[in-house]
């Protein structure tokens, strides 16, 4: 049988609990009757005299001075809504030793005969979770931040060239009978045209490899050619800016297996980034070299891209590769872009394995060093021809007009003012061509015509009745010897890899983007065209 009074049992239970508990004055003054030893440890008082010094022992005393009065509100109002619920409120304390701590407090008001009205209040100390909290608020806020600061910037770059494309083009109206002028006025539309689609590439790019949709597709390739004809493309920018641009390859003559569009675009975005901030007269030296070979058959190839431009300070140093981070806006530097290409470059090489730093000094110049690990390939393994058929299509700057004998083109375009430029285009191009609106009347189209009328069809993807994919699958499963074997290709805005890749296994040949090069266009058909004989 239990000898100890009720109240001691209590007070040694209330003494001992492990968070803090204290009772005080339901009043204007407050007072506290009843503090336990882990209200104590929390302020850092060694016994109750330090924490009455501390405190004035009252429940004032115990909040910080700076959320005292939203802490006497939140409670009022919390008990005059409901006095049988724990009221709750969050605030910060003053130890002893002068250090401020966050804490949680659930109380609630209870009648005595002794006191009257008094509050008794279990506290408990959240500063850790309360800093996580913070942390992760402050860092949605800069990335909120970042976000607003890139759409202002975007909506000034988009703006930029936009202006441009409808100031030209209005010139180019009012000039039409001067050749050489109408010519110009052309020539800037279109420089402000790639601007342009630069900025949505960039966009795509990255909200793909944020979704976690960007493939890594490996080809036998040769590391040190790849190199060069990303140089020799990137020339005419140098040549055009003033810049120098200098190669110091020590690539060894030797297949690799990588994704070689994956890591033209991380070369190209170290060079053109280093052009573009580097000052007419100035130079960009783009080296390679082999590291190391391990004992798995990988090389790890380090590449560096540097330039005597304008350099970075070091604060942007430590965010360069952040999504949306630019050091200065386009409006104050005179320079276009999305502030997305670096982020692009850095979570490609994560993807593929590789790293990337940087050196940098403002107004001396930076430096970006890429380390790649990548399989040798083995005897025998070669280039795959679609690979080849790629490279060479970057490479050529422009190409042939259609074939002598005319070919039959049907064309599938919901869009009016898609399918009458494309048409113009075509038939320029010499081709015979007939338009339908929709994916249905192009299954259509197909049914009431005799095999082998059509040579090749240019199908949209996104049209309101049947989609490109689904009237591409009906075409093939006409089981006619034509619907075969007629080349089918894809002329979309849609121009992700994955819509690629989709194009491919709904049965079309190839997949051209919009907006599209004319050259490439033209010269994509005429591939397909006599690959179909």
């Amino acid at each position: 049988m239990c000898n100890l009074n009720k109240q001691i049992i209590i007070e040694r239970l209330i003494d001992n609990m492990p968070g803090g508990f204290f009772v005080y004055k339901a009043d204007e003054g407050g007072e506290l009757l009843y503090v336990n030893d882990a209200v104590l440890g929390m302020y850092g008082c060694d016994n109750l005299d330090e924490f009455k010094a501390l405190t004035g022992f009252r429940f004032q005393g115990m909040v910080h001075p700076d959320d005292y009065q939203k802490v006497k509100d939140s409670i009022s109002k919390q008990v005059s809504e409901s006095e049988r619920h724990m009221d709750y409120v969050e605030y910060r304390i003053i130890r002893k030793d002068g250090t401020e701590r966050w804490v949680d407090d659930y109380g609630s008001m209870a009648y005595t005969e002794e006191c009257g009205n008094v509050f008794y209040v279990f506290i408990n100390d959240n500063t850790e979770r309360h800093l996580i909290l913070e942390e992760a608020l402050e860092r949605e806020r800069r990335a909120s931040a970042a976000k607003s600061t890139f759409l202002f910037n975007i909506s000034h770059d988009i703006r930029t060239p936009m202006n441009s494309i409808m100031g030209f083009t209005e010139l180019a109206k009012r000039h039409v009978n001067d050749p050489e002028q109408l010519s110009m006025y052309l020539d800037k539309v279109d420089i402000s045209n790639r601007h342009m689609l630069s900025l949505i590439d960039d966009l795509l790019e990255m909200s793909q490899i944020d979704s976690g949709q960007t493939r890594i597709k490996t080809e036998v390739v040769s590391l040190s050619k790849e190199l060069a004809d990303v140089v020799e493309i990137m020339e005419t920018q140098a040549h055009e800016k003033g810049v120098t641009l200098e190669t110091d390859s020590k690539l060894p003559e030797e297949d690799v297996y990588v994704d070689s569009i994956r890591f033209r675009r991380i070369m190209m975005n170290l060079i053109s980034n280093a052009i573009k901030f580097t000052n007419a007269g100035g130079w960009v030296r783009v080296s390679a070299r082999p590291k190391n070979v391990s004992k798995s058959g990988y090389t790890r190839y380090i590449l560096s891209v540097k330039d005597n431009g304008i350099g970075m300070s070091e604060d942007f140093l430590q965010r360069v590769f952040e999504a949306f981070e630019r050091e200065e806006t386009s409006t104050q530097t005179g320079y276009i872009g999305t502030g997305l290409g670096l982020s692009i470059t850095k979570r490609l090489l994560d993807i593929m394995g590789g790293s990337i730093e940087v050196k940098s000094r403002k107004g001396e110049g930076s430096e970006f060093i890429v380390s790649l690990p990548l399989k040798l390939a083995v005897g025998g393994d070669s280039v795959p021809a679609e690979a080849e058929n790629s490279h060479m299509r970057q490479a050529s700057a422009k190409t042939e007009t259609a074939p002598a004998a005319k070919k039959r083109i049907l064309l599938v375009e919901d869009i009016e003012i898609n399918r009458m430029l494309a048409e113009h285009i075509l038939q320029e191009g010499g081709f015979l061509v007939e338009s339908v609106p929709d994916g249905c009347d192009a299954v259509e189209a197909f049914k009431n015509k005799p095999e082998g009328y059509y040579d090749l069809v240019l199908m949209d993807i996104q049209m309101p009745v049947m989609n490109g994919y689904e009237a591409t699958r009906v075409i093939r499963a006409l089981g006619r010897f034509d619907t075969d074997k007629v080349p089918i290709i894809a002329l979309s805005a849609n121009a992700r890899e994955e819509d690629k890749r989709m194009s491919t296994e709904s049965g079309m040949n190839d997949h051209v983007a919009k907006p599209f090069d004319v050259d490439k266009l033209i010269q994509t058909i005429n591939e397909h065209l006599a690959a179909a004989g």
